[in-house]
């Protein structure tokens, strides 16, 4: 008899994670690999992908090309904000018996409260804020960095060059942060210029947690950039708040991403007030799609 097997991918900008279940829940497997942004790259998400579930699969004793098991996929992929990218995935030949897709911020919110109402703020590479309630749903930001993610680890990365860019004209005064970012560059300005050229949002958020650990060590200009990350959070916060269907109560709220633990602390009163944890994590979420899909067909 043919038995069912569940995989949950969670694609990011930063890395990509990869679940895998049997028809009773069980976990049979998980794995991490690089990252999986579709609006970046089609390809390069694809490749950690199959990378990624290679060796979950590997762990797992599984192959994909086994007729005694049927594989069904639920993905959630940062990117998919650009329809264009999300065709171009789907179009791509798979292994799989079912594939279902949908946003990082879908199976973020779906883990969080395990399918129940709720919002969600992914603070990553990128920010985007996400809500279920009562079937429907609101997003708020994630329109892509530069030209948003106010907050994330990618935006604290530019914040941080372009302090140290001042720093190294004698703009700013003294600074723990621009010396750690100099240094990451071998305290070279053509290397920190050729370097700008061509980072995309991933490479910016490697700077991030030079940003948080200068934080930490009391520097005024790392901070600063954690402040102003955290309004740009709670703004996200605050829109979504408008956008219940009723005011009061406040849904609950959980931030998630590698970033969210030290934003946290500098949120408004309000917003801190109505965080809750994650009941579980995007890869449960993606699981959770893909099984419910499967339960209609």
């Amino acid at each position: 008899m043919t038995q069912d097997i569940f995989i949950g991918i969670d694609g990011g900008g930063t890395k990509t994670t990869a679940r895998i279940e049997n028809m009773h829940g069980d976990v049979l497997a998980e794995a991490a690999g690089g990252p999986a942004n579709v609006r970046i790259s089609v390809e390069r998400a694809w490749q950690s992908i199959e990378a990624t579930l290679a060796i979950a699969l590997q762990l797992a004793g599984l192959r994909l090309d086994d007729k005694a098991y049927r594989f069904h996929a639920g993905m959630g992929l940062a990117g998919l904000e650009v329809a264009a990218a999300g065709e171009a995935f789907l179009a791509r030949s798979h292994s799989f018996a079912t594939l279902k897709l949908c946003t990082d911020a879908h199976t973020a919110c779906l883990g969080a409260h395990l399918g129940g109402d709720g919002a969600i703020i992914i603070v990553g590479t990128g920010v985007v804020g996400y809500q279920i309630q009562s079937g429907k749903t609101n997003k708020v930001g994630g329109w892509g960095f530069p030209n948003d993610d106010e907050g994330s680890g990618a935006w604290m990365g530019l914040e941080a060059v372009r302090h140290t860019f001042k720093w190294i004209d004698g703009r700013n005064e003294v600074s723990h942060l621009a010396k750690s970012v100099f240094d990451f560059f071998q305290n070279s300005v053509e290397k920190l210029s050729n370097w700008i050229n061509t980072a995309d949002s991933t490479q910016y958020a490697t700077l991030a947690p030079l940003v948080i650990e200068q934080a930490k060590q009391g520097d005024v200009a790392a901070v600063i950039i954690l402040q102003k990350a955290a309004q740009a959070v709670d703004e996200v916060a605050c829109t979504l708040e408008k956008l219940q269907q009723q005011r009061e109560p406040l849904l609950p709220c959980a931030l998630v991403g590698g970033i969210a633990p030290f934003v946290a602390p500098y949120l408004s009163e309000r917003q801190r007030a109505r965080l809750v944890p994650c009941q579980k994590n995007p890869n449960v979420g993606a699981i959770l799609l893909v099984k419910d899909y499967v339960k209609t067909q």
